[in-house]
């Protein structure tokens, strides 16, 4: 084999090997994870929720009714939901709930300033109505258990500056066996996101959170820094990485009444265009984060371009062989131990499948992310300006 095929094969398994002690950090943090103690009525903080709704008529009034169900002291919390210019009838939704829920305010935009992400914009303004040190995030397609407020409520302290949780990807009926098992592939695929942050942040290191599940200190907006107003995506990433550098801690909430159902997407299409999304953000991350994306990236793209350099030697299948068990196998042992620990059930057959298209799959949306485009709510946008 010729010496500039054996430096590309040990920059591959250099990678490879990275990739080994990743997953072994992620899995050391998640060993750590336990559910902690839930605090009595008397012992829980006041909380604000949260909740930016655009378009949501489908939705938003079970998210909200589920809030509202919350087994939390009625008087320590009070719900914000702010109707971010929607064109359905989301508003109209959102007044007759207030009428029934006296807790519930309701604030509508009509407007965004131009150059500034809707989300964002949304959040900044909904934190004015919220009056308590502690907020808790969602969204308005999620679902939640009667103990999730709860959870969160449970762990506030004067040295915590955001908390994240899990959230799953769920389905009551299918169409067909084709629809549970690319719908499964989709809820994996979502699940290796959260297990990765969990683990990660275990060890104080904050890669991302889910906004549509968490909670982070107000105080942390002061001074309106905190957001990247021009990166369209990322309110999450940004509040998480605020939070540690003003030296609070970030925790993952690992209770198992934090989790919260959400709606997935209907269609494959619409899948790949949610996670360009969620990529067109991470290069604006942290300098560790960045070099964790990237040395992910170029290893899951050598074990997709490897197999082309066989044409030179033969020999070069067998070295991707190795990449591509190596990747295998960190998966399968990092996804079936925490989907174990959290108790979800899944399908190896569903796993295997996702395992076949992870790598092209993440290197796709990982580029598309980065210099392409996605649509959000009707509009088409680049990561850092609407078009």
């Amino acid at each position: 084999m010729s010496l500039s095929l054996n430096i590309i094969i040990a920059v591959c398994y250099a990678l490879a090997g990275c990739y080994v002690l990743y997953i072994l950090y992620f899995l050391l943090g998640f060993r750590r994870l336990k559910a902690h103690a839930l605090k009595k009525d008397a012992d829980l903080p006041a909380l604000s929720v949260l909740i930016c709704a655009r378009n949501e008529e489908a939705s938003v009034e079970a998210c909200i009714r589920s809030v509202f169900a919350q087994d939390y002291p009625s008087e320590k919390f009070s719900v914000v939901a702010v109707n971010d210019r929607s064109e359905d009838a989301t508003p109209q939704i959102l007044e007759k709930l207030s009428q029934e829920f006296s807790r519930l305010h309701v604030l509508h935009l009509d407007s965004c300033p131009p150059g500034v992400s809707p989300k964002k914009h949304a959040i900044s303004r909904g934190l004015e109505y919220c009056d308590t040190e502690f907020i808790v995030a969602t969204d308005a397609d999620a679902l939640h258990q009667p103990q999730w407020l709860r959870s969160y409520g449970s762990i506030c302290n004067e040295k915590l500056g955001a908390a994240t949780g899990l959230s799953i990807f769920r389905k009551e009926t299918y169409r067909s066996g084709w629809e549970r098992s690319w719908q499964s592939m989709q809820t994996l695929e979502a699940l290796s996101h959260n297990v990765v942050i969990a683990g990660a942040m275990a060890h104080g290191f904050a890669i991302t959170a889910n906004g549509n599940n968490m909670m982070y200190r107000k105080s942390l907006f002061n001074g309106d820094t905190v957001l990247k107003n021009h990166v369209v995506t990322g309110d999450d990433s940004d509040i998480v990485y605020e939070s540690q550098r003003r030296g609070y801690d970030v925790l993952f909430n690992a209770h198992p009444v934090s989790v919260v159902r959400l709606k997935p997407e209907s269609g494959v299409g619409a899948v790949i265009n949610q996670r360009v999304r969620w990529a067109s953000h991470v290069m604006k991350a942290t300098l560790p984060v960045r070099i964790l994306g990237l040395s992910v990236f170029f290893f899951y793209l050598s074990t997709i371009l490897l197999p082309f350099l066989a044409f030179a030697d033969p020999f070069v299948l067998n070295c991707w062989a190795g990449l591509v068990l190596i990747k295998a196998a960190c998966d399968f042992a990092y996804m079936s131990f925490t989907l174990h620990k959290f108790r979800i059930p899944y399908r190896f057959g569903h796993l295997f499948l996702m395992e076949l298209v992870h790598a092209l799959f993440i290197v796709w949306v990982g580029l598309a992310g980065t210099f392409g485009r996605f649509t959000w709510k009707g509009t088409e946008y680049k990561k850092t300006m609407k078009l």
